[in-house]
């Protein structure tokens, strides 16, 4: 799947450098304006486009950022200029773009929650067995499971709430979202090459239909949940700040992440991004697979790409552009 991926993300990028090439031979040399800017660049599709962006993160709800600053972001991005070697080749970290009090993160894969995109993904695409009567024994249960691998895991708070995680805090209204909105989801990871059947959207659905309709699935208190998976071993994030990504950074390339130091060094650290490693969810769903199916590691790893997009459709706004890395 994810080949595919990559060999469709090549085309799609290469289609736009040439759109861009093209337009600025064609244009004038005077300074252009912001509104110049967004018509020259290449045109990166939106969670909006897709009826997608429920929350309030995105380019469209700032005044304190310059539209060719972005823009010039979004190309420097999209041509791997911030991608660094990851230690680890499953999601460790959270998509979050904000940093550590020192201005850091992990150099780990991403994903929405860290290792909880793994749980959620996993228990959504058919990873979950019996035992896994609810949130918590599930999330004991991956987290170990990938540690037996040899893998190393992680969550994430923040310094001003008591669950900072936005994809373990909203975990519940995500499932939600992903039985209300497969197509509307689907139809955007389709653009990218990840495909889902009919058969295997209907069976992420019902197992979400599943969950929410069992009354004491989800934890009431949210930060348990971060709290178990530190107690399992999980390594804790303590990020700051306010949310100030304009952009998801889809990074196909094998072994690396994004830099997000390097991004606010460079453009102002008022300019993030959410980081989607998705290479690296192939291996967690196969690791995580309970049968071993090459079926089931397929709809595993689809159904974590779904539980990203949901999230940052959740948290995220319309005017969220997605920037593909090949």
């Amino acid at each position: 799947m994810f080949e595919s991926l990559k060999n469709l993300l090549k085309h799609f990028t290469g289609s736009q450098e040439t759109e861009s090439t093209t337009t600025a031979v064609g244009s004038q040399q005077s300074e252009p304006t912001p509104q110049a800017v967004e018509a020259n660049s290449p045109q990166y599709h939106t969670l909006g486009k897709f009826n997608l962006g429920l929350g309030s993160i995105g380019p469209a709800n700032r005044t304190d950022i310059d539209p060719n600053t972005v823009n010039a972001m979004y190309q420097s991005i999209a041509a791997g200029a911030f991608n660094i070697p990851a230690n680890g080749t499953v999601p460790e970290i959270c998509v979050d773009g904000r940093t550590d009090k020192d201005g850091k993160r992990k150099n780990a894969p991403c994903a929405a929650g860290g290792t909880l995109s793994i749980v959620y993904g996993g228990d959504l695409g058919g990873a979950s067995i019996a035992s896994d009567t609810n949130e918590t024994q599930l999330t004991i249960r991956i987290i170990n499971t990938l540690k037996d691998k040899g893998h190393a895991t992680g969550v994430h708070g923040d310094d001003h709430s008591s669950c900072g995680c936005g994809a373990c805090a909203k975990a519940k209204i995500i499932y939600q979202h992903i039985s209300e909105r497969i197509n509307d989801i689907a139809s955007l990871t389709s653009q990218y090459g990840i495909n889902l059947t009919e058969t295997e959207k209907e069976t992420i659905v019902q197992q979400a239909k599943n969950r929410l309709n069992q009354s004491d699935f989800f934890a009431e208190d949210r930060a348990a949940i971060l709290h178990t998976a530190q107690e399992n071993g999980s390594i804790f994030e303590e990020l700051v700040g306010v949310h100030n990504e304009l952009g998801i950074a889809l990074n196909t390339q094998p072994g690396t992440t994004i830099d997000r130091s390097a991004i606010r060094a460079k453009y102002g650290p008022q300019y993030d991004m959410f980081v989607v490693d998705v290479w690296a969810f192939e291996t967690a769903a196969k690791d995580v697979n309970p049968t071993g199916s090459e079926q089931n590691t397929q709809r595993i790893a689809k159904a974590i790409t779904l539980q990203n997009m949901a999230t940052a459709s959740v948290l995220g706004h319309g005017s969220l552009s997605i920037i593909p890395i090949t």
